[in-house]
């Protein structure tokens, strides 16, 4: 031990002179103490360094980033930016940044950001059609971890299943868009017509409601208003028209990834849809550029006498036409399998989130999904909720949303959880759109179809 205090010596005097000797038993009492003092010093430091740190991390908010399609839409995209308000000032420890992304874009935006997922939002709009892609390329937390069975059990029958995609939860769901044909029960009732079971009996409905009007030789009234847009809307609705139809366009028989679109059967169906604009003329002009905004807008003013769609549309038009209420019906798409998934619409958590941002996040979804008594969001939007008790809310009892309810109650198809779903409703869109521009035939369509089909099962087979 001397050896040791004398080697500290030695440092400490170094290069100064001769060594000193070893201390007496008094100067090492009163090192000791200077020791003592100075490690008590040092751990009030530390505690004073531990109380600033967490003052801070109490005094600065979680941030979530929200990217949401409902901002951006109107009337109702008012409300998410309401409910962001709302939520922050019951919940000042946590701020939510919301930026409006259109649903036709986020897929492709969230895509590209794969490769650099720290910089993806904490919660991003999504559906059952954009969400197997969306977990087969790693973004998604399983939303189920975050929720209790209580509240697991509090969704629609078939909700939360309508949002599982491989084995996980992979969004909270908002609200539900299962499709229906939306109509004029004045037009329908004028023209002795009665809702129609199959497609040959739509277009002959269609058929008999396409007019001109005032007799100038150019028709002012179409039977359908019909999403023909190369985008997700369009490439949705086509879809599910391909399923009315029986068909399965890709499925998993064992382990290999599937596709009928090489049957006669699908090019049956598929020159039946192109048909009835470039043969039939059912449906307004300029096929290629119509949106859903603009269909649900030609069918608000009176332009068209159906549509297909989810409940947004009805939203629409109540809020260009309100006196069109009492005057709008729907009915279960015609065919002869169910066309229209729950299609469930809402938040999907970020998987690259912190814990502490998840938490947040999925406390967010439950505020936005229940704080509002009056159901605004939902009225004005059109969409259905997805709670149990929404779903029994008087506003939804009417001819209007009937065929959305019956939808639900006759049983919407499960969701398609194939992986490549993105790329293969592009190449749907593709196919149509080529024949509505007159560019290719049905045949021709549906073979190069048939071949992009071929190489986008091979890269998940």
């Amino acid at each position: 031990m001397r050896k040791s205090l004398g080697a500290v010596g030695e440092k400490a005097t170094l290069g100064s002179g001769p060594l000193l000797s070893s201390p007496s038993k008094g100067a090492i009492q009163k090192e000791g103490f200077h020791v003592k003092k100075f490690l008590a010093l040092l751990l009030g430091l530390m505690m004073i360094v531990s109380m600033l740190s967490v003052a801070s991390a109490e005094s600065s908010p979680v941030t979530i980033s929200v990217w949401c399609a409902y901002a951006g839409e109107d009337p109702y995209g008012k409300y998410s930016y309401e409910y962001a308000e709302k939520f922050m000032a019951a919940n000042p420890g946590i701020k939510v940044e919301v930026t409006a992304v259109s649903s036709n874009d986020i897929y492709a935006k969230l895509a590209a950001m794969a490769t650099t997922p720290d910089d993806l939002p904490t919660l991003f709009y999504t559906s059952a059609d954009q969400a197997p892609s969306l977990v087969d390329i790693g973004l998604v937390e399983n939303m189920s971890n975050y929720l209790t069975a209580d509240e697991l059990a509090s969704f629609g029958n078939g909700v939360v299943d309508g949002c599982q995609v491989g084995g996980i939860m992979a969004y909270y769901p908002i609200d539900l868009q299962p499709l229906a044909v939306l109509y004029r029960i004045d037009r329908f009732e004028e023209a002795g017509l009665t809702p129609p079971a199959t497609w040959d009996e739509f277009l002959a409905v269609s058929q008999a409601l396409t007019k001109d009007t005032n007799s100038d030789g150019t028709t002012d009234e179409w039977g359908f208003s019909m999403v023909g847009s190369n985008n997700s809307s369009g490439q949705s609705r086509f879809m599910s028209y391909l399923w009315s139809n029986g068909l399965k366009v890709v499925f998993k028989d064992g382990d290999q990834w599937k596709t009928d679109i090489e049957t006669p059967e699908f090019l049956k169906a598929f020159t039946f849809w192109t048909d009835m604009n470039n043969v039939h003329k059912v449906v307004p002009e300029g096929i290629t550029e119509i949106t859903y905004p603009t269909a649900a807008n030609y069918f608000a003013m009176g332009y068209t006498s159906t549509m297909v769609s989810g409940g947004n549309a009805m939203g629409v038009t109540y809020a260009a036409a309100p006196d069109l209420k009492g005057k709008i019906g729907t009915f279960p798409m015609p065919g002869s399998e169910p066309g229209s998934m729950m299609n469930t619409e809402g938040y999907a958590l970020s998987k690259n989130a912190t814990e502490e941002q998840k938490k947040a996040a999925v406390e967010y979804c439950k505020f936005y999904a229940s704080n509002d008594a009056e159901m605004r969001f939902w009225q004005e939007s059109g969409k259905l909720p997805s709670s149990a008790a929404g779903l029994a809310s008087e506003y939804l009892q009417g001819q209007d949303y009937a065929g959305f309810l019956q939808t639900i109650a006759n049983g919407c198809r499960p969701v398609n959880d194939f992986p490549g779903m993105g790329a293969l409703k592009q190449l749907l869109g593709d196919a149509y759109s080529a024949v509505f521009a007159g560019e290719k035939t049905n045949e021709q369509a549906v073979a190069d179809l048939s071949a992009g089909m071929a190489e986008l099962l091979e890269d998940y087979n």
